[in-house]
C-alpha cells in the first residue's frame, strides 16, 4: 500500500472528527448540562426557603377564622346608627344612678370611617367625685364601645367632693356602608 497526499488527507479528517466533535458538540453540551445543573440547584434552594416560609401557614385557616370571630364580636358592640340613642338613654341612666347632674350636652359631627363611625358628644356634668368614679366604671362595662378621648375634671368649691366634668364621650356605631352591607 502506497502511502499518499490522498490517504494523509483521509487520516487528518479521521483525526480532526473527534477534535471537531469536542468543541462542536461535547463541549457546548457539557455547558448547557452545567447551566441547567446551576438553575437546578437555584430553584431548589429556593423551593426550601418556599417550604421553610410555608411551614407556619398549615394553621393559617384557623388564624384566619379566629380573626373573623375576633372581628364578628367587634362588630356586635357597634350598634347601629339608629340604636346610638340607646347608648345615650344608658349613659344618662348611669348618670342618674350615681347622682350626677348634666349641666351641658352638645353633640359633634359624625365621623366616618371605611367600617364605623364616631359620634363624639361633649358632657359637662356635676356632682360627687365617688359618683364620678363609678359613673366612669359602669360605662366601662357597657357592652357597646366608647372612647374618652379628652377630660378636664374641676373641684367645686361648694362642699367636699362635689366637681364638675367637661368631657368628650365618643360612641363608636356601624357607618351607614357597613350597615346597608349587613342588611
Amino acid at each position: 500500500m502506497q502511502f499518499g497526499l490522498r490517504e494523509a488527507v483521509f487520516i487528518l479528517l479521521l483525526l480532526a472528527m473527534p477534535v471537531a466533535a469536542y468543541f462542536f458538540v461535547f463541549e457546548p453540551r457539557s455547558t448547557q448540562i452545567s447551566e441547567a445543573r446551576a438553575e437546578i440547584a437555584s430553584k431548589q434552594a429556593k423551593l426550601k426557603e418556599l417550604e421553610s416560609a410555608t411551614k407556619g401557614m398549615d394553621d393559617l385557616g384557623d388564624q384566619i377564622d379566629k380573626k373573623r370571630k375576633a372581628i364578628e364580636l367587634f362588630e356586635k358592640k357597634l350598634p347601629a346608627q339608629r340604636d346610638v340613642e340607646v347608648v345615650l338613654r344608658d349613659v344618662w341612666r348611669l348618670a342618674a344612678e350615681n347622682e350626677l347632674t348634666p349641666k351641658s350636652v352638645h353633640t359633634d359631627k359624625i365621623v366616618a370611617s371605611a367600617q364605623y363611625a364616631e359620634l363624639p358628644i361633649k358632657l359637662s356634668i356635676i356632682g360627687d367625685f365617688s359618683g364620678f368614679y363609678t359613673f366612669l366604671q359602669e360605662l366601662e362595662k357597657l357592652p357597646r364601645i366608647t372612647r374618652t378621648p379628652t377630660m378636664k375634671l374641676e373641684k367645686l368649691n361648694k362642699a367636699e367632693g362635689e366637681m364638675q366634668a367637661d368631657m368628650v364621650l365618643s360612641i363608636f356605631f356601624q357607618g351607614e356602608k357597613r350597615q346597608a352591607s349587613a342588611n
